[in-house]
């Protein structure tokens, strides 16, 4: 496995949801989209064909991306969890 398939499916999404949430915990819901966001920028840095070019754009936007989101959703989904049992521990 090389750097950018740590980066995109491990490191990008794990950081935005840790800062959203030691950050703000009600704009959680944002940070598969600003994960995504990311991960788009960091891709067409890292290898610029991949938006160039139509084939690897459109398996880029139609395979990788929505897996990334479903890892954004499901990493959200467990902050939120984490978030609604650390608050019934302070009550």
């Amino acid at each position: 496995m090389d750097w950018w398939s740590i980066i995109f499916w491990g490191v990008i999404p794990v950081l935005t949801v840790a800062v959203v949430f030691f950050i703000k915990r009600k704009l959680l819901w944002i940070s598969p989209l600003v994960s995504t966001a990311f991960a788009v920028a960091y891709s067409a840095i890292e290898m610029p064909t991949i938006i160039s070019y139509g084939e690897h754009r459109a398996m880029f936007f139609i395979l990788v991306m929505p897996g990334h989101i479903v890892i954004g959703i499901i990493l959200t989904v467990i902050a939120y969890l984490v978030a609604h049992s650390l608050k019934r521990k302070q009550k």
